[in-house]
């Protein structure tokens, strides 16, 4: 009987380690995975909340510049030396698509190379004007501007040329000037007329030209200046927003998801850890082993079962 009773116990003890073990084991494992997945969780929150910002980005900032050489055309005299019309030029800045952002701001300027010639000289003030139309031909805006060569004394330009001379001989610079034509300072696009064609023309019939080009340029302000100035804090601040924002988004989905099943779990885990739940187990066990120890020692004739019961006929 000592060593009956000897190995049941062994065999107790030896079942509880198993059974802690197993524990242990699935503690571990649940534990990888949930750590698995809660990192994969967040890096790929932390990835769409940087994809949301590029798209952000190039979805809210304007292009910056646009730039378009100009190639004036005029027709020649027959009878005489010169032009017979104004120098004009048409620059098509897109054929279908809207080029320019809606409600930014833009300053075009148009830059016209002169060559400091004596005719220049004696033409004084000239005009430019440009004409913005959209793919059907509607007139959007027209805007005209004057401006003649920067004057030089004859001293000035004498001690100049000699000073210049060596850059002029290699090649490396000519006699020319570069005038600046601020056609716009703040064009804004509209939305039922989008600019698609800019006609441009000088009045003046004997200007000489070397080449001329436009500039469309986007006046920033408010958000889109911080966003191109400082383009590192407001990336840490856009991304930092869209984290916060799509990690409420999982949160509401996931408790929406899994809430109402951790929810009934959580009193079935709460009876398992204090126990509760094993009373009827150790009851019973205890009941029987109780009528055992009774049977031994004749407290009992003998031990009471289903079989030994007197159930009357029906």
């Amino acid at each position: 009987m000592k060593m009956f009773g000897l190995k049941r116990i062994v065999d107790k003890k030896v079942e509880k380690t198993v059974d802690m073990a197993s524990n242990l084991v699935n503690s571990l494992l649940d534990t990888t995975y949930k750590g698995g997945l809660f990192s994969m969780i967040i890096v790929t929150i932390v990835w769409v909340s940087i994809f949301l910002y590029i798209a952000f980005y190039y979805a809210y900032m304007p292009s910056l510049m646009f730039s378009r050489p100009i190639h004036m055309q005029f027709k020649s005299c027959y009878s005489n030396k010169g032009l017979c019309d104004y120098p004009s030029a048409h620059v098509q800045l897109t054929k279908s698509h809207q080029l320019l952002m809606i409600g930014q701001k833009y300053k075009i300027t148009v830059y016209v190379e002169l060559p400091e010639s004596p005719v220049n000289e004696e033409i004084g003030m000239f005009m430019l004007c440009v004409r913005l139309s959209d793919k059907f031909g509607y007139l959007v805006s027209s805007s005209c501007r004057s401006s003649r060569l920067r004057y030089m004394s004859q001293l000035y330009r004498a001690v100049h040329t000699l000073f210049m001379a060596p850059f002029y001989l290699a090649g490396l610079s000519a006699e020319k000037q570069i005038i600046q034509l601020e056609m716009y300072t703040d064009f804004e696009e509209d939305q039922l007329h989008p600019v698609t064609d800019i006609y441009f023309e000088m009045l003046n019939h004997d200007i000489q030209i070397y080449s001329a080009k436009i500039n469309i340029i986007a006046n920033l302000g408010g958000l889109r200046y911080l966003m191109f100035h400082w383009p590192i804090v407001s990336a840490c601040l856009g991304i930092g927003s869209n984290l916060l924002f799509v990690f409420f988004v999982f949160s509401m989905s996931w408790r929406h998801i899994y809430g109402p099943e951790v929810y009934r779990s959580e009193p079935n885990d709460l009876l398992g850890r204090t126990g509760i739940g094993h009373l009827d187990e150790f009851d019973s066990e205890d009941d029987s082993e109780i009528s055992d120890d009774l049977s031994k020692k004749d407290f009992l004739p003998y031990s009471f079962s289903s079989s030994s019961l007197m159930i009357p006929e029906q």
